[in-house]
C-alpha cells in the first residue's frame, strides 16, 4: 500500500509540473496562491472529464454497472449538479435555472443527450471558476457551517475538486468497462 501512496503522490507532482497546467503565454492572468492553484487543478480536471464525456458512445449514456447505480449520463450531470450544489452550501448563488432543475429533483435525468450535458458541464465549471476568481484571498479564511461541521472556504473549494476529481475517476471506470480509452491515455495524446 506505501508503494501505491507513493506512486500516487509522484504521479500527481508530476502530473502538476506538465505543460497541461502552464497557462498560455497570451492568457489573461488568473487568481493567485491557493485560488490560483485551486482554478489551475479545477481546468485539469475539467478538461479531462468534457474530452471523456465526449468519447463516450451516445448509446452508453444510459448504461450503469448495476440496479441503483448512476449511468453514464448521471454521474456527468452529478459532477456539475455536486459543483453548484457545493457551491451554493458556501453562501454563493446558484444561477436560477439551475434551482430550479434542482429542486424539481430532476437534475441527474434532466437529459441523455452528450452535447447537451457538455453544456451543462462547461457551464457549471466556469461557474466554479467564476466563483473562485470572485474571491477574495482574505475571504478563504471564512468559516461556513458545512452540514454540522465548520469549515473555511479554502477547504470548500478543494472540497469542490475533489468531489469532481472522484466522480472522473468513476467515469473512467465506467469509459473503460465499455472499452472507451480516456482521449489524453491514447498513445501520442499531449497530456
Amino acid at each position: 500500500m506505501s508503494r501505491l501512496r507513493s506512486a500516487s503522490v509522484v504521479s500527481l507532482a508530476l502530473a502538476l509540473s506538465t505543460p497541461a497546467f502552464a497557462a498560455d503565454a497570451g492568457s489573461p492572468t488568473g487568481p493567485t496562491g491557493t485560488r490560483g492553484d485551486v482554478s489551475m487543478v479545477l481546468k485539469f480536471v475539467e478538461k479531462q472529464t468534457v474530452s471523456l464525456e465526449q468519447a463516450m458512445p451516445q448509446k452508453k449514456f444510459t448504461w450503469r454497472p448495476g440496479k441503483g447505480v448512476r449511468s453514464v449520463s448521471e454521474v456527468y450531470l452529478h459532477i456539475a449538479g455536486g459543483i453548484y450544489f457545493l457551491l451554493g452550501k458556501g453562501g454563493y448563488e446558484t444561477p436560477a435555472d439551475v434551482s430550479a432543475v434542482m429542486q424539481s429533483k430532476k437534475w441527474e435525468s434532466q437529459t441523455t443527450n452528450k452535447d447537451e450535458i457538455k453544456k451543462i458541464l462547461t457551464t457549471a465549471f466556469a461557474f466554479a471558476q467564476k466563483t473562485i476568481a470572485d474571491t477574495s484571498d482574505a475571504d478563504l479564511e471564512k468559516t461556513l457551517d458545512f452540514f454540522g461541521t465548520q469549515m473555511t472556504e479554502r477547504a470548500l473549494f478543494i472540497g469542490l475538486v475533489s468531489h469532481c476529481s472522484e466522480h472522473l475517476g468513476q467515469s473512467i471506470a465506467y469509459a473503460r468497462t465499455n472499452g472507451v480509452v480516456p482521449p489524453w491515455s491514447k498513445p501520442g495524446a499531449s497530456d
